[in-house]
């Protein structure tokens, strides 16, 4: 089933091709020349049969002047390990290349580090000398963006590796993804607000606070000029309302807890009180709530 994750890269890929050639350089040990004329092209791959195979990308490379392709490269979001796509993948690059009749490359974009493995492993066709090891992006390919200048001039491939997970989101790797958002967002690229968003609904809990904090408020060199930032200024203030109300909740129903165990004469340690009071899980308390009722002591409350 397609999903947001697996459509993000995609989209970028097609909204921007030129990012394939970025990759392809990145990957694979290829020299592009730069004057090439960058295009989208049919996913469509047909043959005398009557099935139908579609990648999710097809990028051509032109040589500037001429219409017939010099280069051309798949690109395929893979989320999940999927043994039909070493049957597939290959079709996609014969196919291809019967097509268009020059060199042709398959980069697939794996976030999962062992689907990125899985993905990296040789596809033995069975004819001697015809194997296929696709070019992966993804965790374990190495940066393919060091700095926050480079994300700067390369502000796609930037958020692309992002995307692909190809470092750990640390806080160095959100400044650098940072600066790719923020200059297409001070730009005016139409689709800023989406990229952000895609990267942003990527990353796990601790890691996306951090990049809506760089949103938000900027670095020395980037920041964003658009309402965006204001925007998620206030979803994460209204958050920080909704926790301190969970919280607040929470609290008093711990209280609740406690003030039954006292009102049965139950001696509570400051031990058990601390414990009860520190809990923020609604569930968790609702099962203590109902404990204290019958429980023989403080401590059983826990079961």
């Amino acid at each position: 089933m397609v999903t947001g994750r697996h459509e993000a890269p995609i989209q970028i890929i097609r909204d921007n091709p030129e990012v394939v050639a970025q990759l392809l350089c990145a990957t694979c040990d290829v020299e592009l020349s730069d004057d090439m004329i960058i295009r989208s092209a049919s996913e469509e791959f047909t043959q005398i049969a009557p099935t139908a195979y579609r990648a999710d990308n097809v990028v051509e490379l032109c040589d500037g002047g001429s219409s017939k392709p010099a280069v051309a490269v798949i690109a395929e979001t893979q989320l999940a390990v999927d043994d039909d796509k070493r049957y597939s993948w290959p079709i996609y690059l014969a196919a291809l290349r019967g097509k268009v009749r020059c060199p042709c490359y398959l980069i697939v974009i794996c976030p999962k580090p062992s689907v990125a493995a899985w993905a990296r492993k040789s596809i033995a066709i069975g004819h001697p000398g015809f194997d296929l090891v696709p070019l992966v992006v993804g965790p374990g390919t190495g940066p393919l963006v060091t700095s926050t200048m480079q994300a700067a001039q390369a502000p796609e491939l930037a958020i692309v590796a992002a995307l692909a997970n190809v470092t750990p989101p640390d806080r160095e790797a959100l400044e650098i993804t940072h600066a790719a958002l923020a200059t297409l967002d001070n730009a005016g690229h139409k689709d800023a607000t989406m990229y952000t968003d895609m990267v942003l609904a990527g990353l796990s809990q601790v890691p996306r606070r951090i990049l809506e904090e760089l949103v938000t408020t900027g670095t020395a060199e980037y920041k964003f000029k658009s309402d965006f930032a204001l925007r998620n200024q206030a979803i994460g203030e209204a958050r920080g309302e909704a926790r301190g109300e969970a919280r607040g909740e929470a609290r008093g129903e711990a209280k609740s807890v406690l003030k039954i165990l006292a009102k049965r004469g139950l001696t509570v340690s400051d031990e058990v009180r601390e414990r009860v009071l520190a809990c923020e899980d609604e569930d968790q308390l609702d099962v203590w709530l109902l404990r204290a009722g019958t429980v023989e002591s403080a401590d059983a409350l826990f079961g």
